[in-house]
């Protein structure tokens, strides 16, 4: 059982769906090993507040931590390029 609950943005689910299902299935348990509070690649964005990149291949993952509510929203979903635009 995940300690936090996860969530996408709506611009974040549609990215998920075009990715192939090889980097799909990497993301979830990127995703899953991160709500379980184990060690992934994360690192904090410059120049952001609270908010964070996960490094899945050629895939980055932008999320926000909720800890009063013990939630993740991931925010968005792209390639390394255009990720940070």
């Amino acid at each position: 059982m995940a300690i936090c609950e996860v969530e996408f943005s709506k611009d974040a689910y549609k990215a998920y769906q075009k990715i192939a299902n090889v980097y799909q299935s990497k993301i979830d348990i990127v995703i899953e090993r991160l709500a379980d509070k184990k060690m992934v690649d994360i690192k904090p964005v410059k120049g952001e507040k609270d908010i964070y990149r996960l490094r899945i291949g050629k895939y980055r993952i932008l999320i926000k931590f909720f800890y009063n509510i013990k939630s993740i929203l991931v925010i968005k979903i792209g390639s390394r390029g255009g990720i940070y635009k």
